[in-house]
C-alpha cells in the first residue's frame, strides 16, 4: 500500500461515486439491533439477496413490530429452539463453515447470549462496546467469527462510522481500481486512508458512508 495507490482510489471514487449526496448511516440502518445481528451472521459467505430474504422472512414471522429487543430474540429462541429458528423462522439452514460449521441460526443465538451478558438490548447500548477488547475477543470465539470481518460489519450496521466490512463489493471495487488482489486486512485500511483525503471536499463523508456508496455502485456493475 502506497500514497500513490491511495490517491488512485480517491480519483477512482471521484470518477465513479456520487459523493455529493452522501447517505448517512441512520438512513440505511435497521430499526432494531436484533436485525443487525441476523444480517451480520447470515451475510458471511452468502450472496446479499440470500441474506435480505432471510432478514425479511424473520421480520414477517414476528410481524415487524416497532421494537424488538435482544431479550425478545432470546425469548423467541427459547420458544422455537435452534432447529425451529433455522427451518420455520429464517428458513435458512446455512452453516458458518462448510467444514465443521454450526448452523448460522445457532451463531445468532450465541451473539444474542453474548450481548445479554454485556447488558446490551438495543442499538444505543452498543456505543459503550465499540472497540471493547474483551467484547471483541468474546465475539471472535463464536464459530465462524474469528477473522473479525463479521464484527466490523456488525459495528457498521449498528452505527459505528469508522468500521468497514471487507466484503466482495469493496474487494471488487479496489481490485478493479488498483489492478491487483487485496487481502482482508488491507482493504479497510485503504478505504479509511482514502476517506481522509476525500473529506477535504466531502466533510460529511465517513468510512461507513463511503463503503455504502461503493456497495451501491458495485451492485450496478
Amino acid at each position: 500500500m502506497s500514497d500513490k495507490e491511495v490517491q488512485q482510489i480517491v480519483d477512482y471514487c471521484n470518477a465513479n461515486l456520487n459523493l455529493d449526496d452522501i447517505q448517512r448511516a441512520a438512513e440505511y440502518g435497521y430499526p432494531y439491533l436484533a436485525l443487525c445481528v441476523i444480517d451480520t451472521i447470515f451475510s458471511i459467505g452468502a450472496h446479499y439477496n440470500s441474506t435480505t430474504n432471510t432478514v425479511n422472512r424473520f421480520r414477517s414471522y414476528i410481524g415487524d413490530p416497532p421494537s424488538f429487543s435482544i431479550q425478545d430474540l432470546f425469548n423467541l429462541y427459547q420458544q422455537e429452539k435452534i432447529e425451529g429458528m433455522a427451518t420455520r423462522v429464517y428458513e435458512n439452514k446455512q452453516r458458518t463453515s462448510t467444514k465443521n460449521g454450526i448452523l448460522k441460526a445457532e451463531a445468532v443465538l450465541r451473539v444474542v447470549e453474548l450481548l445479554l451478558r454485556y447488558d446490551v438490548e438495543n442499538t444505543q447500548d452498543m456505543e459503550r462496546l465499540y472497540d471493547d477488547a474483551q467484547f471483541e475477543a468474546d465475539f471472535k470465539q463464536i464459530p465462524g467469527q474469528g477473522s473479525g470481518i463479521s464484527l466490523n460489519y456488525f459495528y457498521m450496521l449498528t452505527g459505528h462510522e469508522n468500521k468497514i466490512k471487507h466484503d466482495r463489493m469493496v474487494v471488487r471495487f479496489l481490485e478493479t481500481c488498483l489492478g491487483r488482489s487485496i487481502d482482508p486486512a488491507e482493504g479497510p485500511r485503504l478505504l479509511i486512508q482514502s476517506c481522509e483525503l476525500l473529506k477535504a471536499h466531502y466533510p460529511e463523508l465517513t468510512p461507513r458512508s463511503l463503503d455504502h456508496e461503493i456497495w451501491k455502485f458495485q451492485r450496478q456493475q
